[in-house]
């Protein structure tokens, strides 16, 4: 499927199963019942087949021309720090809210799949909005000090302002109509960005989506050193990933737990446009080559692998997840939580275990 298709895609309902770990098929059943209430502000969308992603929920079934498997969202509902907060019932949200709390990380995303074709270009886990971003002096000063932070963490790092789309040059109209420009967005190599990855051979045990993924330190720290070229990716082997961060808090749609830096509302830099992730390869240059010229990641080249869409009920405006957010709408505020205003970050967290749970 090309960019154009999957940036314009509309959408339909979700089925879904439980899991290829050999589990019961369940996914239909997947809905916001039993769960705490603060989660329905966020909404999340597969843009290929537009079928809402429940966080917290069973894993939900993702199948396209590259790859097909399960996603399962781990969101930290307001629950995990705050005792005065209403629990949630559901067996599943609860044991996402015991596993958060050993943690620092607002959310950890968890996707297992198999392969339909093999790569033969590097492959990006980008974060992108449609249209370019206005921000203040402040705010881009703000942005700067995340960026230089990112550089530091992923040495593949790549981001790009972006153009303005509804109001080109006649330079800027020529690439738009070409796909020689690249949209507002950052990115990381995805051999190098995963906190884990998890390669199961055909006759080995798939590892259960929903509970701690294990790598050996010494397969993390060797993908994180060579990124692209590091993960032989194939065909029969299947590969469970996992993203996490303590930094992004998608329910209260804000940044925080960065280094010298007040928590900020995502929409001082994002505006009102939804927020999409994306996997995704640049076609028209192998990773050797990449890793020496460092080309820009101009839309014609690239090939979309999954594309999530996020929404939330009172920070966003557009996009596909609105449909979902009838009625979802609370009276009630968010209350901010002293595990907001910590400096510390999610890395390491397994060799901590043992000391104050983190």
């Amino acid at each position: 499927m090309g960019v154009a298709q999957v940036d314009t895609m509309q959408h339909q309902t979700a089925s879904d199963t439980k899991h290829s770990s050999g589990t019961s098929d369940s996914s239909m059943n997947a809905t916001h019942a039993d769960q705490h209430p603060q989660l329905k502000r966020v909404s999340i969308v597969d843009c290929h087949s537009m079928n809402e992603i429940i966080p917290n929920n069973v894993p939900m079934p993702i199948d396209n021309e590259c790859f097909s498997g399960h996603i399962m969202l781990l969101v930290r509902t307001p629950d995990v720090d705050d005792i005065k907060e209403m629990k949630p019932r559901g067996d599943i949200p609860c044991r996402v809210s015991n596993y958060m709390k050993s943690y620092k990380r607002r959310f950890e995303f968890q996707f297992q799949v198999k392969l339909k074709k093999v790569p033969t270009g590097p492959l990006f886990l980008g974060c992108e909005v449609n249209d370019p971003i206005k921000v203040s002096r402040f705010t881009k000063g703000l942005s700067n000090v995340l960026l230089a932070m990112i550089r530091r963490i992923n040495s593949g790092f790549h981001y790009s302002w972006g153009i303005d789309m509804k109001k080109p040059s006649l330079l800027d109209q020529e690439a738009i109509n070409e796909g020689r420009y690249e949209k507002t967005h950052l990115s990381f190599p995805v051999e190098a960005s995963m906190d884990r990855i998890v390669i199961t051979k055909p006759s080995e045990k798939l590892p259960d989506l929903g509970y701690e993924l294990f790598e050996t330190p010494e397969s993390v720290k060797r993908r994180r050193r060579m990124g692209a070229g590091s993960v032989d990716w194939n065909l029969d082997d299947t590969y469970t990933m996992c993203l996490w961060s303590a930094y992004c808090d998608w329910i209260k749609w804000k940044s925080m737990n960065v280094p010298g830096v007040r928590p900020f509302s995502l929409s001082a830099v994002s505006g009102k446009q939804p927020i999409y992730l994306s996997v995704y390869e640049i076609s028209n240059v192998c990773p050797q080559d990449y890793k020496k010229k460092k080309p820009p990641h101009n839309r014609k080249d690239l090939k979309i692998y999954t594309r999530l869409e996020f929404c939330h009920t009172e920070m966003t405006e557009g996009g596909i997840a609105p449909r979902f957010q009838k009625g979802y709408r609370e009276d009630s505020s968010l209350v901010e939580t002293d595990s907001e205003i910590g400096s510390e970050s999610d890395m390491g967290d397994s060799q901590k275990r043992a000391g104050r749970r983190r």
